[in-house]
C-alpha cells in the first residue's frame, strides 16, 4: 500500500516542477514586458518633448457633412479634374518619344 503514496508523492513533485517552470517563464516575460513598456514611455515622452517644441498643432479636421451640398460637389469635382489632369501630365511624361504627339 505504501507504494501508492509514493506514485502520488511523486505525481505532486512533478506537477510542482511543472508549474514552477511554467511560473517562472511567466516572471521573465513580465520583466521583459515593464522593460519594452519603459522604453516605450520613455520614446513617447521624446516624442511629445519635441511635438511640444515644435508649438505648432494640427488643425482640426473640418466637418465637411454639415456643408452646403453643392459647393461641396463643386470642391470634389474640381479636385477630381485636377487629379484627372496631374495624372494625363505624369502619363504623357512617360510615354516613349515617338507616342508623345499621339493623344
Amino acid at each position: 500500500m505504501w507504494w501508492w503514496v509514493l506514485i502520488w508523492v511523486l505525481l505532486v513533485v512533478v506537477a510542482a516542477a511543472y508549474l514552477a517552470t511554467r511560473a517562472w517563464g511567466v516572471w521573465g516575460q513580465f520583466k521583459e514586458l515593464t522593460t519594452e513598456a519603459g522604453r516605450a514611455s520613455q520614446t513617447l515622452a521624446a516624442l511629445e518633448a519635441q511635438t511640444e517644441r515644435l508649438g505648432e498643432r494640427a488643425p482640426a479636421p473640418e466637418l465637411a457633412v454639415f456643408g452646403d451640398p453643392r459647393q461641396l460637389r463643386r470642391e470634389r469635382l474640381a479636385t477630381r479634374g485636377a487629379l484627372r489632369e496631374q495624372r494625363r501630365a505624369r502619363r504623357a511624361a512617360n510615354r516613349p518619344a515617338w507616342a508623345r504627339h499621339l493623344d
